[in-house]
């Protein structure tokens, strides 16, 4: 599969909710937010993320315990 077609997943872990959020987005989203993910979350800014099929998504993350790229 190519690096184009791989899709990959924001997970997400609010701290009121035990079950992880996942959110399809696209590579371009990985190479953006994800050098930037850990300050992101420290700073608790609010981020839009754009999903694999192109709808934009808005993350409060000052309600993210934790958020990685799986």
């Amino acid at each position: 599969m190519s690096s184009e077609a791989r899709k990959t997943s924001l997970v997400l872990h609010l701290a009121a909710n035990p079950d992880p959020i996942s959110i399809r987005v696209s590579q371009d989203v990985v190479a953006d937010l994800g050098p930037r993910l850990i300050q992101v979350v420290r700073n608790g800014h609010t981020q839009s993320v754009t999903t694999a099929d192109g709808k934009e998504f808005v993350v409060n993350f000052a309600h993210v315990v934790a958020a990685h790229f799986d």
